[in-house]
């Protein structure tokens, strides 16, 4: 019998904490090689099917369903794109894979390559799905396997930075990976067909995938991790990780520790944050609930100063008071008025909003597909002029209005203490 729809959730900001949602995933899965890239929707979802397997009998006809709401709240999907979550998981039926490429040959399982998900259907906001007949003992029956738990995968916005992690977590308790061929690591990441031009040389993987990677997992995961590579010659030939688990508990025990973070959340989301980057920020192991709080007194006191120009943006300027670690009483280190021409004034504001609409471009690019689209409808529906719309092929002008609009409304307009200590970093680094 198929199953119910589930009961709605209730999606409140002060709900008392994450419920579990780890499940085990067979290890063969974990260190397999996919012919063809997977996007992070993909992967998210790909987890939640298989934990789906495992807590409930499939349907009288061998598919397991899921409801498509069920579905975008188990991987965080949050955007109205569901055109593109179907056309992610049907996408999933043509993606081969190599499995359990770690394990030396002769301990291999027997077949080598298949699809993992060979039907997958829609219908009446249902997802159905099957496993290879290959793989379902093994995911089912999993002998060796690692623990992902969904609330982790659900705050990665980098389809590499979840496969570098879920590879990670299988070596939690050595507290170090296998080491293995950079070249194989790149396509277990990213694809067989990772062997782009991009990606033949390692500081292209490095600087492009393997940094920022890192970067994420150690910000949003219960993880540290760090890079070691294998030095042959002159020439990276390896790479493994180090692999630490984050110590949960504070002094102020867990109890108190979830009610500070809930009111930090809802205090970030009231000065404009998105509720999914408060959480986000105050999980980063970058920030410390001292920093975060004093950030936001420090905020509060700004939009409440009289006799000083108004805070445009407000979560621009929390963002920036965060990133800074501004407390107000270090308001006497935080940049302070200086006196500029009005051309002096000028030329800093057009340098800054060049830098801006530069750092859009990689920022706009880190984003998941789906916040990408979002993105793109909300500037579509904003731009009057037709030609700078963005379709499919994009015009230098197109491109150009659109970072802005995105520098725009992801920093806001500068405020004058922004710009000035954007001037002593940059301008009179460059002028010396």
């Amino acid at each position: 019998m198929p199953k119910s729809p589930p009961t709605p959730m209730q999606i409140s900001l002060f709900a008392s904490k994450e419920a579990p949602a780890s499940f085990r995933k067979a290890v063969q899965v974990l260190h397999s090689l996919p012919k063809a890239p997977l996007s992070l929707v993909q992967r998210k979802v790909a987890n939640a099917w298989i934990k789906n397997a495992l807590e409930d009998e499939p349907c009288s006809d061998g598919f397991w369903e899921m409801s498509i709401l069920e579905l975008s709240k188990s991987i965080g999907f949050d955007s109205k794109n569901v055109k593109y979550l179907r056309v992610s998981t049907d996408a999933l039926m043509s993606i081969v894979f190599e499995w359990d490429v770690m394990a030396p040959q002769a301990k291999r399982i027997d077949w080598k390559k298949s699809v993992l998900f060979p039907e997958v259907e829609s219908r009446a906001g249902l997802i159905r799905y099957q496993f290879s007949s290959e793989m379902r003992r093994v995911l089912l029956n999993p002998a060796m396997y690692a623990v992902i738990d969904m609330n982790v995968v659900r705050r990665f916005r980098r389809a590499a930075s979840l496969a570098i992690w879920e590879y990670c977590v299988r070596y939690e308790k050595l507290g170090q990976t296998a080491e293995v061929e950079w070249e194989k690591f790149r396509d277990m990441v990213l694809g067989e067909s990772a062997n782009a031009e991009t990606f033949k040389q390692y500081k292209y993987f490095k600087g492009k995938v393997m940094k920022p990677s890192v970067a994420e997992i150690n910000a949003v995961s219960n993880h540290e991790i760090e890079l070691v590579e294998t030095m042959s010659g002159r020439w990276v030939k390896a790479v493994r990780f180090i692999v630490t688990k984050k110590a949960h508990a504070d002094d102020a025990g867990p109890e108190t520790k979830d009610e500070r973070s809930l009111e930090l959340v809802g205090e970030l989301v009231k000065l404009g944050l998105l509720q999914s980057e408060a959480k986000k920020i105050c999980a980063s192991s970058l920030n410390s609930h001292e920093d975060v709080k004093g950030a936001v007194e420090y905020t509060k006191r700004r939009l409440a100063a009289k006799g000083m120009a108004k805070v445009e943006n407000p979560a621009a300027y929390l963002r920036d008071a965060i990133s800074k670690k501004y407390k107000p009483e270090s308001e006497k280190g935080a940049p302070k008025n200086m006196s500029a021409t009005p051309a002096q004034a000028l030329d800093i504001k057009a340098e800054y909003s060049r830098h801006q609409e530069r750092e859009a471009r990689p920022y706009f690019k880190e984003l998941d597909e789906a916040d990408q689209a979002a993105l793109v409808d909300q500037y579509n529906e904003q731009q009057a002029v037709g030609s700078l719309k963005v379709k499919k092929r994009a015009t230098p002008a197109t491109e150009a209005a659109f970072f802005r609009w995105v520098a725009k409304v992801t920093w806001g307009e500068p405020t004058t203490e922004e710009l000035l200590d954007f001037a002593e970093k940059n301008l009179v680094t460059r002028a010396g």
